[in-house]
């Protein structure tokens, strides 16, 4: 028992177990489930902690690990090219499920809450791309502006690249300071099954009547859909690999949970996916360390996957056909502001009235969703995230320096 309850190797099985025990919680014990939730921000706020210098010493030191700024330019665009078409891939899910569902048929606006439209601004894409350069790299930092502190650490570790030699020793430095982080995280994450037992309690208390309200057919479809997202790309990720697949769900766990109960943020989350894909999967860091944090930012592909279910769902509440125009410019939108919307203010309640005001649809359904939207968010975030790792699995194992069998070796 003792070895359970201590050992590291253990850990994922923890966190399994007082997940379970914290959806018991929330359904039989609603004051205590409340009342725990201190418990669960304390966590929240250890691994917030870590996301700046994560960011900043993994994504350099990752980058000067590689060693050449044209191998740096191989494997940037490969991981470009793989979020993107993963981003895509998910809108055409999104397409298939809400044909099969059809989740707006039957569903009524009456007594439902309006949603404020003046919280809607339509959004500049060259404003986005000259957002991404941070004009104070400290106040970037102090407000977690993800894409900016990547934008400077990216550049960061290019010069590292190019001056080579001569900043060896600097280069090392940035190294040990990544060392120090991972290890920092290994701490904190030996309190995680205390705080997701205290989360998850709190979150069942708080959401788990609604998942029955008139949106369950749309957080239905929505979920569905995340999971037929997994199952592609962690097939084809199985097939290109040959990681042994379960033992790649197990060590997965850890965001899995953290993520659905936690973060809901692919940012938040950067610390746990950097440790689970290195630590576990043993994928190089020369990779993740820049593919982790990237995905973080554009490879958004439960966003995408929303934001096209809910275009449909609006049009067929008010009875509205797209056209196959119309379904292109749902794909092409709902990929690009997924892309954007790290930059974004507001989270995806605004973002999805920008959506559909770009489309032309109404935006009124936006006020009952924004009242469960952290039911869906949870899919959302936990797909995301795993997009990343599955991304940076595919990445590494085509530049020849990972296979699944480095992973499956350490099962022995």
């Amino acid at each position: 028992m003792s070895t359970f309850l201590l050992n590291k190797k253990y850990l994922p099985h923890r966190v399994g177990v007082c997940f379970i025990i914290g959806i018991i919680a929330g359904l039989f014990f609603h004051d205590f489930s409340i009342w725990v939730k201190p418990a669960g921000d304390l966590f929240m706020n250890m691994i917030k902690m870590l996301i700046v210098p994560v960011i900043f010493f993994s994504v350099t030191s990752g980058i000067a690990a590689i060693g050449d700024v044209q191998r740096l330019k191989r494997i940037g665009s490969k991981v470009v090219i793989v979020y993107f078409l993963m981003t895509v891939i998910a809108c055409i899910v999104g397409i298939v499920m809400v044909n099969i569902t059809h989740p707006g048929v039957g569903f009524t606006l009456d007594n439902m809450q309006a949603f404020d439209t003046s919280k809607v601004k339509t959004p500049s894409f060259v404003n986005f791309l000259f957002d991404m350069v941070p004009v104070n790299i400290v106040d970037s930092m102090a407000k977690n502006q993800i894409m900016q502190m990547i934008f400077f650490t990216v550049l960061v570790g290019v010069a590292l690249v190019s001056l080579g030699e001569k900043v060896a020793g600097v280069t090392k430095i940035f190294d040990q300071c990544a060392s120090i982080i991972y290890k920092m995280l290994d701490i904190v994450m030996l309190y995680s099954p205390i705080g997701v037992l205290a989360l998850m309690a709190n979150t069942t208390a708080v959401f788990g009547p609604k998942l029955f309200g008139v949106l369950a057919k749309f957080v239905f479809t929505d979920w569905v859909g995340c999971l037929l997202i997994w199952f592609f790309f962690s097939g084809i990720v199985w097939l290109y690999t040959k990681v042994n697949y379960l033992e790649m769900c197990k060590s997965m766990i850890p965001i899995w949970v953290n993520t659905i109960i936690a973060t809901n943020s692919s940012a938040g989350t950067i610390p746990i996916t950097l440790n689970v894909t290195t630590e576990r999967l043993k994928v190089p860091m020369s990779i993740a360390s820049f593919s982790i944090p990237l995905g973080a930012t554009i490879n958004l592909t439960g966003a995408a996957l929303y934001k096209t279910i809910l275009a449909f769902f609006v049009a067929e509440i008010y009875g509205l056909q797209l056209t196959i125009d119309q379904i292109l410019m749902v794909i092409i939108i709902s990929t690009i502001m997924s892309i954007a919307a790290p930059g974004i203010p507001g989270g995806g309640i605004v973002t999805g009235a920008i959506f559909l005001n770009l489309l032309g649809l109404p935006m009124d359904l936006m006020g009952p969703i924004a009242g469960m939207y952290r039911l869906i968010d949870m899919s959302h975030t936990t797909v995301n995230v795993s997009g990343d790792v599955l991304g940076t699995m595919l990445v590494a194992k085509n530049e020849n320096i990972w296979t699944g069998e480095d992973f499956n070796k350490t099962l022995v």
